[in-house]
């Protein structure tokens, strides 16, 4: 029987150009203080996006302070430092200006710097139940984790990478401008750009699913299929980027609204091990093994197979038809998606991964059991699927 809750306290604001309304919006917090939070490669420096936002908030009276530490896979302590710098600074309010990383972190310092103590010990305590944040801003200049529409952040910690739902983690405000994906360049522009579609599609298989989430994930599997190819090869294709941008935002949307599967839990044990290793590469190394099982799980699960097949369908393939000897129309689809994008032939050892840690990878998999990544997976899946699913990472069929 449906039942569902449907929030989203995010306004966007989504266009080519529209990061010049940061001057002007009315949806901009209070106040006269902004931490601006980006990544320490550099790259929002060059490209000039960080000088840009300074002054749209210098010529609406805003002061900035700049946060410039944020790692690929975001950790706790950089957290610390910066909600410590907020507090010290007197911020009012935090923009994150950058990727999924910079986004998360800027989501955790602004809850972090509202509250004292540290934050991995206060969220594992649930000291943040009933917590308040700073507001946050969002400018993302990726498109691939939508965590602009979401009350979601990921960060390593001790125990490793998690993924921490909180209602101070929803952006009060997003500017999703498509503009700022051009400078991403071909390869992590088809990283990202999968990491976006597995999220419309574990949220479509979700047990978690609404009709908001099916709408929003069909939409945005198909937006992925057929214009991540373009960017790929032009990355100035600004229809192309602007169709991607909003598949991105949709499917994150739909963390909230839905949840991602155990793919994402079993991926935390490759990026939460690899400092190095990008999140979107995992899910890609992943994909094949992973989706085959679940097929095999579900055979005797029609709602789940026949949601398989209408992905294939959202993708152009299979038309609704079953498995035959041509193999199951969403492998298929995603198996011509990744050879579209120039990610088909991805190895884990490229990506330093490595078959003698299975063991490893499935005991830190099977540690987030009880996540909701694996309580919405459709058909259940216990520690030898995740290690078949390992292993068939590194000895493909």
């Amino acid at each position: 029987m449906l039942s569902f809750t449907f929030r989203l306290p995010t306004t966007l604001v989504f266009g080519p150009g529209r990061l010049n309304e940061l001057e002007t919006t009315t949806f901009l917090p209070q106040g006269r203080k902004a931490m601006l939070v980006c990544g320490a490669s550099g790259n929002i420096l060059r490209q000039g996006y960080l000088d840009r936002v300074q002054g749209l908030l210098a010529a609406r009276g805003v002061k900035s302070v700049v946060f410039d530490q944020v790692r690929a896979n975001p950790r706790t302590e950089d957290v610390d430092a910066a909600a410590a710098k907020a507090r010290e600074m007197g911020v009012d309010f935090v923009v994150g200006i950058g990727g999924g990383s910079v986004l998360d972190s800027a989501k955790c310092i602004a809850l972090a710097a509202a509250n004292e103590g540290l934050f991995w010990e206060n969220m594992l305590g649930q000291k943040y139940a009933d917590a308040k944040g700073l507001p946050v801003v969002a400018v993302p200049t990726t498109a691939g984790t939508g965590t602009e529409g979401n009350a979601v952040a990921v960060l390593c910690g001790p125990e490793g990478k998690r993924g921490f739902v909180h209602p101070a983690f929803s952006p009060v405000l997003a500017l999703i401008d498509p503009e700022l994906t051009r400078s991403v360049p071909q390869r992590l522009t088809a990283i990202t750009g999968m990491d976006a579609f597995f999220h419309a599609v574990e949220c479509f298989l979700s047990t978690a699913r609404q009709p908001m989430t099916d709408m929003l994930c069909l939409e945005a599997a198909h937006l992925v299929t057929r214009f991540l190819p373009q960017a790929v090869d032009d990355g100035n294709d600004i229809n192309a980027r602007t169709a991607l941008a909003w598949a991105s935002t949709a499917a994150g949307m739909c963390l909230s609204l839905s949840s991602p599967i155990s793919q994402h839990a079993l991926e935390y044990s490759f990026s939460g091990s690899n400092p190095k290793a990008e999140h979107g590469a995992g899910l890609v190394l992943l994909c094949r093994p992973y989706f085959a099982r679940l097929i095999k799980l579900a055979r005797n699960h029609d709602e789940t197979s026949d949601r398989l097949l209408n992905l294939a369908v959202a993708m152009g393939f299979g038309a609704g038809e079953e498995e035959d000897e041509a193999g199951h129309p969403f492998l298929n689809a995603l198996e011509a998606l990744l050879e579209a994008v120039g990610l088909s032939d991805m190895l884990p050892g490229d990506m330093g991964f490595h078959a003698s840690a299975v063991p490893q990878y499935v005991e830190a998999a099977m540690k987030l059991k009880d996540s909701r990544q694996f309580q919405n997976t459709p058909v259940p899946m216990n520690e030898a699927d995740v290690r078949a699913i390992f292993e068939g990472v590194f000895s493909p069929s």
